[in-house]
């Protein structure tokens, strides 16, 4: 058990050292990244199990970022969404070659999931273009500026259209293999409860199921479809930036699509392999108006009706808000000696405090105003709604 997480630290010391060095690269053409990229782009397959002769198929992207051969085993991300419900996965790289997976660790709230692949070949001493799989590099999502390259890559198609259709091989599909779309980000803090809303109000399972609790999503005018989602965003350095999950094409129109920041997963990832476990910061609080069901009762809320103030629309039992007394109806004037122009920016300051941190929270109740020490600890497992609660 030491040795393996002995191991795991070094993977994790080892990508973010590799992201470091990365940023000092000079740009590539287009070509160059797709050829530097392609051996660690995957596509995912994934079956949910129902009746007993009948299986819910999923099919999407991924990419592998380490690899380890002593053990022949390869770790992967893709989207919660494409494999963390599969009770089986494969993965096909670029030349064909396919791999059984499983699933280690998935987390619905951020949509994020760790795959293992079994099996893979010994290529340690091959050089470097002869091999058939090789990990990709995560970038740093916090160092991207708007308008900078975003080149998406995976394995498109029309979802379980695309499977074989008598489901005799549950992993023969149809999705294509291994394609490239560029554009620019055009867009970071695009608000993540807008995004929900208009996949909710088109009856999407984004918002309802899955996706609630990141701190926000690039937005691109590079083009994504169905099977895209888990699939690397690339800069044009041939770090992954960022993981696409939403194509807008339908609600919003091609140039409206999404991907989540690749450091909000890599802080998941590297969680599971060192820990074993993932702990999100929470103390208890809903501090968004609860009401909202789409992007114009979102917006309309956001700019008209919301206060200048942040206001605690409830408090979870048992959470650490709770405990410090705070209760619905108080006004938080300042965290930490901070003040915060909107909730949003207040659960990116919640979401990057550590676990055990106390925060000094004043409130404004009935014309008093009081503070309240408010610990940090981990969040409960999260039901698939969009609460929203920090």
């Amino acid at each position: 058990m030491m040795k393996k997480l002995i191991a795991m630290t070094v993977i994790a010391v080892m990508a973010c050292m590799a992201a470091a060095w990365a940023q000092d690269e000079p740009s590539m053409s287009i070509e160059d990244v797709i050829s530097k990229v392609k051996k660690g782009v995957i596509r995912v397959q994934g079956i949910e199990l129902g009746a007993p002769t009948i299986g819910n198929w999923g099919g999407g992207s991924g990419f592998v970022f380490e690899v380890d051969y002593d053990t022949h085993t390869a770790y992967a991300i893709t989207n919660h969404h494409v494999s963390g419900n599969a009770a089986a996965s494969a993965v096909t790289f670029w030349d064909g070659a396919t791999y059984k997976a499983r699933h280690v660790a998935t987390e619905p709230g951020i949509d994020v999931c760790l795959l293992e692949i079994y099996d893979i070949p010994d290529e340690r001493d091959l050089p470097e273009d002869e091999k058939t799989i090789v990990p990709v590099v995560l970038g740093d999502s916090d160092a991207v500026r708007i308008g900078e390259l975003g080149l998406a890559m995976g394995n498109p198609g029309d979802g379980q259209d695309a499977v074989n259709i008598d489901r005799s091989n549950p992993y023969e599909t149809f999705l294509l293999l291994t394609t490239a779309t560029q554009g620019v980000v055009t867009g970071r803090d695009w608000p993540v409860e807008f995004l929900l809303g208009i996949h909710r109000q088109n009856r999407g399972s984004l918002g309802n199921q899955y996706g609630t609790n990141f701190d926000y999503a690039f937005r691109m005018a590079t083009a994504i479809n169905g099977g895209n989602s888990g699939g690397p965003l690339f800069n044009q350095q041939g770090e992954v930036i960022g993981i696409n999950f939403y194509g807008g094409s339908w609600a919003l129109g091609q140039n409206q699509n999404h991907a989540i920041p690749i450091n909000l997963a890599k802080d998941f990832v590297f969680q599971i392999l060192e820990k074993g476990k993932f702990e999100k910061p929470w103390t208890g609080m809903d501090i968004l108006f609860p009401s909202w069901i789409g992007p114009d009762e979102y917006t309309e809320f956001a700019e008209k009706y919301r206060p200048d103030y942040i206001e605690v629309y409830g408090v979870r039992r048992d959470s650490p808000a709770a405990r410090a007394g705070l209760k619905q109806g108080d006004v938080i004037m300042s965290v930490d000696g901070q003040t915060f122009a909107d909730p949003e920016k207040l659960r990116l300051y919640i979401f990057s405090q550590e676990i055990g941190n106390e925060l000094e929270i004043t409130i404004k109740r009935n014309g008093k105003i009081m503070k309240e020490p408010v610990f940090v600890e981990v969040s409960p497992k999260r039901t698939y709604d969009a609460e929203f609660s920090v």
